[in-house]
């Protein structure tokens, strides 16, 4: 079964920031990974969550895979943002209460 992918706002605030030749990459890498999102996303180090590498891109991921969800949470070019995902910790896994509120 495939998994459902999840564009976040703060994902698309990123997009914005980049060509449009960029962004449409980024976005149809997005669509391919839901069969088979092992293959697809690395597991990053002291951070809770997976990165999706799209060229000299990549993509910040939250994997709920009791729910088949994947999260796009965020966009940045290689090298340059990895130490500002620090941010992210404290409202980790808030946005999955933005889509499931059972």
């Amino acid at each position: 079964m495939a998994h459902e992918v999840i564009l976040t706002e703060t994902f698309f605030s990123a997009l914005e920031q980049y060509e449009t030749r960029d962004a449409e990459r980024i976005l149809n890498k997005l669509e391919n990974i839901g069969d088979f999102p092992d293959r697809f996303l690395d597991r990053l180090k002291n951070h809770p969550g997976y990165k999706l590498r799209v060229g000299d891109f990549r993509v910040l991921i939250d994997w709920d895979k009791d729910k088949e969800t994947i999260y796009a949470i965020d966009a940045f070019e290689r090298k340059k943002e990895y130490r500002e995902l620090g941010k992210y910790r404290e409202i980790w896994g808030s946005w999955r209460d933005e889509y499931y509120c059972e």
